[in-house]
Protein backbone atom coordinates (compact mmCIF):
# COMPACT_ATOMS: atom_id res chain seq x y z
CA UNK A 1 0.00 0.00 0.00
CA UNK A 2 1.44 3.74 -0.82
CA UNK A 3 1.89 5.75 1.64
CA UNK A 4 0.09 8.49 -0.18
CA UNK A 5 -3.24 6.84 0.82
CA UNK A 6 -2.43 7.77 4.18
CA UNK A 7 -3.03 10.83 6.19
CA UNK A 8 -1.89 11.71 9.81
CA UNK A 9 0.09 9.38 11.78
CA UNK A 10 -1.71 6.25 11.52
CA UNK A 11 -4.66 5.37 8.89
CA UNK A 12 -6.31 5.84 5.43
CA UNK A 13 -6.87 9.74 4.52
CA UNK A 14 -10.36 8.68 3.28
CA UNK A 15 -12.07 6.98 6.25
CA UNK A 16 -15.03 5.25 3.67
CA UNK A 17 -11.80 3.63 2.07
CA UNK A 18 -10.72 2.51 5.74
CA UNK A 19 -14.03 0.78 6.62
CA UNK A 20 -15.63 3.42 8.50
CA UNK A 21 -18.78 5.27 7.58
CA UNK A 22 -18.84 8.78 6.94
CA UNK A 23 -20.97 11.85 7.33
CA UNK A 24 -20.99 12.07 3.61
CA UNK A 25 -21.96 8.59 2.63
CA UNK A 26 -25.59 8.35 1.35
CA UNK A 27 -27.78 7.46 3.87
CA UNK A 28 -30.51 4.63 2.76
CA UNK A 29 -34.23 5.22 4.05
CA UNK A 30 -34.49 3.87 7.83
CA UNK A 31 -37.56 1.30 8.28
CA UNK A 32 -36.72 2.16 11.88
CA UNK A 33 -39.57 3.81 14.53
CA UNK A 34 -37.73 7.12 15.25
CA UNK A 35 -37.23 6.69 19.31
CA UNK A 36 -35.51 3.19 18.34
CA UNK A 37 -33.29 4.47 15.51
CA UNK A 38 -32.15 7.02 18.15
CA UNK A 39 -31.35 4.65 20.89
CA UNK A 40 -29.24 2.05 18.18
CA UNK A 41 -27.75 5.03 16.64
CA UNK A 42 -26.76 6.59 20.44
CA UNK A 43 -24.92 3.17 21.44
CA UNK A 44 -22.13 1.24 19.49
CA UNK A 45 -21.22 -2.44 20.49
CA UNK A 46 -18.59 -1.60 22.30
CA UNK A 47 -21.06 0.63 25.00
CA UNK A 48 -23.48 -1.80 25.28
CA UNK A 49 -20.63 -4.40 26.37
CA UNK A 50 -18.70 -2.19 29.10
CA UNK A 51 -22.08 -0.98 30.20
CA UNK A 52 -23.15 -5.03 30.25
CA UNK A 53 -20.20 -6.14 32.41
CA UNK A 54 -20.75 -2.45 35.03
CA UNK A 55 -24.10 -4.10 35.12
CA UNK A 56 -22.73 -7.50 35.60
CA UNK A 57 -20.33 -6.11 38.71
CA UNK A 58 -23.50 -4.37 40.09
CA UNK A 59 -25.54 -7.11 40.42
CA UNK A 60 -22.89 -9.57 42.03
CA UNK A 61 -22.08 -6.82 44.29
CA UNK A 62 -25.81 -7.31 45.48
CA UNK A 63 -25.41 -10.27 46.13
CA UNK A 64 -22.49 -9.60 48.56
CA UNK A 65 -22.76 -9.08 52.30
CA UNK A 66 -22.54 -5.71 53.30
CA UNK A 67 -19.36 -3.83 54.54
CA UNK A 68 -17.69 -0.63 53.57
CA UNK A 69 -15.96 -2.53 50.91
CA UNK A 70 -18.95 -3.44 49.57
CA UNK A 71 -21.01 -0.30 49.62
CA UNK A 72 -17.95 1.70 48.15
CA UNK A 73 -17.41 -0.45 45.09
CA UNK A 74 -21.18 -0.27 44.48
CA UNK A 75 -20.83 3.41 44.27
CA UNK A 76 -17.90 3.19 42.09
CA UNK A 77 -19.44 0.82 39.75
CA UNK A 78 -22.78 3.03 39.50
CA UNK A 79 -20.68 5.90 38.93
CA UNK A 80 -19.03 4.37 36.12
CA UNK A 81 -22.29 3.45 34.16
CA UNK A 82 -23.06 6.74 34.85
CA UNK A 83 -20.06 8.07 32.93
CA UNK A 84 -20.59 5.67 30.23
CA UNK A 85 -23.93 6.96 29.56
CA UNK A 86 -22.78 10.79 29.72
CA UNK A 87 -19.79 9.98 27.03
CA UNK A 88 -22.55 8.17 24.39
CA UNK A 89 -24.61 10.81 25.47
CA UNK A 90 -21.83 13.94 24.56
CA UNK A 91 -20.83 11.37 22.12
CA UNK A 92 -23.24 10.99 19.51
CA UNK A 93 -26.39 12.72 20.59
CA UNK A 94 -26.16 15.89 21.98
CA UNK A 95 -26.60 18.43 18.93
CA UNK A 96 -24.38 21.84 18.86
CA UNK A 97 -21.18 19.73 20.28
CA UNK A 98 -18.04 20.72 18.44
CA UNK A 99 -16.36 17.02 16.86
CA UNK A 100 -13.04 17.56 19.36
CA UNK A 101 -14.98 17.83 22.30
CA UNK A 102 -17.26 14.87 21.70
CA UNK A 103 -13.83 12.93 20.90
CA UNK A 104 -12.31 13.90 23.83
CA UNK A 105 -15.44 13.01 26.52
CA UNK A 106 -16.27 9.69 24.97
CA UNK A 107 -12.58 8.64 24.64
CA UNK A 108 -11.61 9.85 28.14
CA UNK A 109 -14.84 8.46 29.61
CA UNK A 110 -14.12 5.03 28.24
CA UNK A 111 -10.76 4.91 28.57
CA UNK A 112 -10.99 6.08 32.33
CA UNK A 113 -13.87 3.55 33.06
CA UNK A 114 -12.04 1.15 31.67
CA UNK A 115 -8.73 1.83 34.06
CA UNK A 116 -11.16 2.66 37.10
CA UNK A 117 -12.81 -0.44 36.41
CA UNK A 118 -9.38 -2.28 37.50
CA UNK A 119 -8.35 -0.59 40.09
CA UNK A 120 -11.23 -1.00 42.20
CA UNK A 121 -10.56 -4.54 42.19
CA UNK A 122 -8.56 -4.35 45.49
CA UNK A 123 -11.77 -3.79 47.80
CA UNK A 124 -14.20 -5.61 44.87
CA UNK A 125 -12.46 -9.01 44.32
CA UNK A 126 -12.55 -9.84 47.97
CA UNK A 127 -15.93 -8.45 48.59
CA UNK A 128 -17.46 -11.09 46.09
CA UNK A 129 -15.28 -14.34 46.49
CA UNK A 130 -13.64 -14.00 49.93
CA UNK A 131 -12.45 -17.23 48.81
CA UNK A 132 -9.52 -18.81 46.47
CA UNK A 133 -8.80 -21.46 44.31
CA UNK A 134 -5.41 -21.64 44.45
CA UNK A 135 -5.24 -25.34 45.59
CA UNK A 136 -7.31 -26.52 42.28
CA UNK A 137 -4.74 -24.24 40.07
CA UNK A 138 -2.08 -25.87 41.51
CA UNK A 139 -3.28 -29.23 40.70
CA UNK A 140 -4.54 -28.62 37.19
CA UNK A 141 -0.97 -27.72 36.74
CA UNK A 142 0.52 -30.10 38.07
CA UNK A 143 -1.58 -32.66 36.01
CA UNK A 144 -1.05 -31.01 32.78
CA UNK A 145 2.61 -30.30 33.35
CA UNK A 146 4.42 -32.97 35.83
CA UNK A 147 5.26 -30.24 38.21
CA UNK A 148 4.19 -26.64 39.09
CA UNK A 149 6.54 -24.52 36.40
CA UNK A 150 7.42 -21.42 38.52
CA UNK A 151 8.90 -23.88 41.23
CA UNK A 152 10.75 -25.25 38.92
CA UNK A 153 11.86 -22.08 37.70
CA UNK A 154 13.23 -20.82 40.61
CA UNK A 155 16.56 -22.83 39.43
CA UNK A 156 17.16 -19.26 37.22
CA UNK A 157 16.62 -17.27 40.32
CA UNK A 158 19.82 -15.10 39.41
CA UNK A 159 20.24 -11.45 39.74
CA UNK A 160 20.58 -10.66 35.64
CA UNK A 161 17.80 -13.32 34.57
CA UNK A 162 15.15 -11.74 36.74
CA UNK A 163 16.00 -8.34 36.24
CA UNK A 164 15.41 -9.13 32.11
CA UNK A 165 12.07 -10.75 32.89
CA UNK A 166 10.98 -8.14 35.95
CA UNK A 167 11.61 -5.34 32.90
CA UNK A 168 9.62 -7.14 30.68
CA UNK A 169 7.17 -7.82 33.53
CA UNK A 170 6.73 -3.86 33.84
CA UNK A 171 7.11 -2.83 30.31
CA UNK A 172 3.20 -4.60 30.67
CA UNK A 173 1.81 -0.80 31.58
CA UNK A 174 3.89 1.17 29.15
CA UNK A 175 2.32 -1.20 26.59
CA UNK A 176 -0.93 -0.80 27.25
CA UNK A 177 -0.88 3.17 27.44
CA UNK A 178 1.50 3.20 24.14
CA UNK A 179 -1.68 1.08 22.49
CA UNK A 180 -4.42 3.32 24.09
CA UNK A 181 -3.00 6.35 23.06
CA UNK A 182 -2.40 5.27 19.66
CA UNK A 183 -5.88 3.22 18.77
CA UNK A 184 -8.30 5.75 20.32
CA UNK A 185 -6.30 9.43 19.53
CA UNK A 186 -3.36 9.00 17.51
CA UNK A 187 -5.30 6.75 14.77
CA UNK A 188 -7.94 8.05 12.04
CA UNK A 189 -10.79 6.37 12.77
CA UNK A 190 -11.66 3.26 11.03
CA UNK A 191 -12.85 -0.59 11.76
CA UNK A 192 -9.54 -1.41 13.03
CA UNK A 193 -10.73 1.90 15.89
CA UNK A 194 -13.82 -0.37 16.31
CA UNK A 195 -11.96 -3.79 16.20
CA UNK A 196 -9.45 -2.57 19.40
CA UNK A 197 -11.86 -1.27 21.28
CA UNK A 198 -13.91 -4.35 20.88
CA UNK A 199 -11.31 -6.71 21.49
CA UNK A 200 -9.64 -4.71 24.31
CA UNK A 201 -13.20 -4.78 26.13
CA UNK A 202 -13.38 -8.88 25.69
CA UNK A 203 -9.99 -9.34 26.99
CA UNK A 204 -10.47 -6.81 30.40
CA UNK A 205 -14.39 -7.38 30.85
CA UNK A 206 -14.28 -10.94 30.04
CA UNK A 207 -10.75 -11.51 31.99
CA UNK A 208 -11.85 -9.31 35.15
CA UNK A 209 -14.76 -11.68 35.74
CA UNK A 210 -12.79 -14.21 35.16
CA UNK A 211 -10.80 -13.05 38.75
CA UNK A 212 -14.30 -13.12 40.26
CA UNK A 213 -14.82 -16.82 39.04
CA UNK A 214 -11.64 -18.47 40.05
CA UNK A 215 -9.71 -16.04 42.02
CA UNK A 216 -6.62 -16.47 43.85
CA UNK A 217 -3.08 -15.65 45.25
CA UNK A 218 -0.69 -16.82 42.91
CA UNK A 219 2.29 -19.05 43.78
CA UNK A 220 4.18 -16.45 45.27
CA UNK A 221 1.71 -16.46 48.09
CA UNK A 222 0.22 -19.88 47.81
CA UNK A 223 3.32 -21.54 47.89
CA UNK A 224 5.58 -19.70 49.96
CA UNK A 225 6.71 -21.95 52.05
CA UNK A 226 8.30 -23.90 48.98
CA UNK A 227 10.49 -21.90 47.57
CA UNK A 228 14.02 -21.80 48.57
CA UNK A 229 14.35 -17.72 48.83
CA UNK A 230 13.05 -14.76 47.71
CA UNK A 231 13.36 -13.13 44.44
CA UNK A 232 16.50 -11.98 43.74
CA UNK A 233 15.58 -9.20 41.92
CA UNK A 234 17.06 -5.64 41.38
CA UNK A 235 15.93 -2.38 40.35
CA UNK A 236 13.28 -3.60 37.88
CA UNK A 237 12.01 -6.34 40.59
CA UNK A 238 11.79 -3.46 43.21
CA UNK A 239 9.47 -1.54 40.34
CA UNK A 240 7.14 -4.61 39.86
CA UNK A 241 6.97 -5.40 43.54
CA UNK A 242 5.93 -1.86 44.37
CA UNK A 243 4.17 -1.23 41.88
CA UNK A 244 1.75 -4.53 42.36
CA UNK A 245 1.66 -4.07 45.88
CA UNK A 246 0.67 -0.29 45.24
CA UNK A 247 -2.72 -1.00 42.73
CA UNK A 248 -2.76 -4.81 42.38
CA UNK A 249 -6.24 -6.66 42.76
CA UNK A 250 -4.00 -9.09 44.60
CA UNK A 251 -6.52 -12.01 43.71
CA UNK A 252 -6.38 -11.05 39.75
CA UNK A 253 -5.29 -14.41 38.08
CA UNK A 254 -7.05 -16.13 36.14
CA UNK A 255 -7.08 -15.54 33.10
CA UNK A 256 -3.57 -13.85 33.11
CA UNK A 257 -4.26 -10.05 31.77
CA UNK A 258 -0.46 -10.04 31.57
CA UNK A 259 -0.58 -12.94 29.15
CA UNK A 260 -3.36 -11.89 27.40
CA UNK A 261 -3.30 -8.00 26.81
CA UNK A 262 -0.01 -7.72 25.43
CA UNK A 263 -0.86 -11.26 23.03
CA UNK A 264 -4.25 -9.22 22.09
CA UNK A 265 -2.08 -6.32 21.13
CA UNK A 266 -0.15 -7.93 18.56
CA UNK A 267 -2.76 -9.60 17.11
CA UNK A 268 -4.33 -6.28 16.65
CA UNK A 269 -0.91 -4.51 15.63
CA UNK A 270 -0.65 -7.70 13.18
CA UNK A 271 -4.48 -7.55 11.79
CA UNK A 272 -3.56 -3.41 11.14
CA UNK A 273 -0.50 -4.55 8.88
CA UNK A 274 -2.65 -5.82 6.35
CA UNK A 275 -3.85 -2.68 5.19
CA UNK A 276 -1.00 -0.56 6.43
CA UNK A 277 2.32 -2.30 6.38
CA UNK A 278 3.62 0.25 8.74
CA UNK A 279 1.95 -1.94 11.40
CA UNK A 280 4.17 -4.75 10.75
CA UNK A 281 6.63 -3.32 12.98
CA UNK A 282 4.52 -2.25 15.99
CA UNK A 283 3.18 -6.17 15.59
CA UNK A 284 6.84 -7.99 15.64
CA UNK A 285 8.11 -5.51 18.49
CA UNK A 286 5.06 -6.33 20.73
CA UNK A 287 4.64 -10.12 20.05
CA UNK A 288 8.84 -9.90 21.47
CA UNK A 289 7.87 -8.03 24.64
CA UNK A 290 4.62 -10.41 25.13
CA UNK A 291 6.34 -13.43 24.76
CA UNK A 292 8.78 -12.11 27.60
CA UNK A 293 6.19 -10.74 29.42
CA UNK A 294 4.66 -14.53 29.44
CA UNK A 295 7.14 -16.27 30.60
CA UNK A 296 7.71 -13.55 33.23
CA UNK A 297 4.55 -14.24 34.81
CA UNK A 298 5.24 -17.69 36.18
CA UNK A 299 8.73 -17.07 36.26
CA UNK A 300 8.24 -14.00 39.02
CA UNK A 301 5.71 -16.65 40.48
CA UNK A 302 3.00 -14.27 39.95
CA UNK A 303 0.86 -17.15 37.67
CA UNK A 304 0.04 -20.58 37.47
CA UNK A 305 0.76 -22.01 34.21
CA UNK A 306 -2.93 -22.50 33.63
CA UNK A 307 -3.40 -19.28 34.29
CA UNK A 308 -1.25 -18.42 31.00
CA UNK A 309 -3.25 -20.98 28.75
CA UNK A 310 -6.72 -19.20 29.62
CA UNK A 311 -5.08 -15.85 29.32
CA UNK A 312 -3.78 -16.90 25.52
CA UNK A 313 -6.59 -18.63 25.03
CA UNK A 314 -8.82 -15.40 26.06
CA UNK A 315 -6.59 -12.95 23.56
CA UNK A 316 -6.79 -15.43 20.53
CA UNK A 317 -10.71 -15.77 20.92
CA UNK A 318 -10.40 -11.36 20.75
CA UNK A 319 -7.76 -11.62 17.36
CA UNK A 320 -10.62 -14.14 16.01
CA UNK A 321 -13.88 -11.92 16.88
CA UNK A 322 -13.09 -8.58 17.26
CA UNK A 323 -12.36 -7.56 13.84
CA UNK A 324 -15.60 -9.75 12.58
CA UNK A 325 -17.70 -7.80 14.85
CA UNK A 326 -16.77 -4.86 13.77
CA UNK A 327 -16.95 -5.79 10.35
CA UNK A 328 -20.29 -6.93 11.26
CA UNK A 329 -21.47 -3.27 13.46
CA UNK A 330 -19.65 -1.23 10.46
CA UNK A 331 -22.18 -2.85 7.68
CA UNK A 332 -25.15 -2.79 10.20
CA UNK A 333 -24.79 0.78 10.76
CA UNK A 334 -24.03 1.67 7.42
CA UNK A 335 -26.96 -0.20 6.38
CA UNK A 336 -29.47 2.23 8.63
CA UNK A 337 -27.09 5.06 7.80
CA UNK A 338 -25.87 5.74 11.34
CA UNK A 339 -22.58 7.03 10.80
CA UNK A 340 -19.26 4.95 12.19
CA UNK A 341 -19.01 4.07 15.92
CA UNK A 342 -15.72 6.48 16.12
CA UNK A 343 -17.02 9.67 13.68
CA UNK A 344 -17.91 12.56 15.84
CA UNK A 345 -18.06 15.06 13.01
Amino acid sequence: MSTSTHNGLWGPSDARASGESTESAPVPPSTLAPPLRTLLRTFALQDIMMLTYLVVVRLLLTRAASSAQQIGASRVTEVCIGVVLLAVVVGRLLPGVPAIVRKAVYGTGLVGVLLTNYLVLRDLLPVIRPDSVDAALLEIDIALFGAEPSLVLEALNVRPVVEWFSFFYFSYFFIGGTYMLFAVWLTRPSKHTTAFAIGTLMVFCIGQLGYMAVPGYGPHQFLASQFHGPVNGGFFWKCVWDTVQAGSAMKDIFPSLHTAVPTWFTLYAWNCSKDDPRWKWPARITGFFAANIIFSTVFLRWHYAIDVVAGLTLAITAGVVAPRLARLEQAWRERHGFRGAWIFS
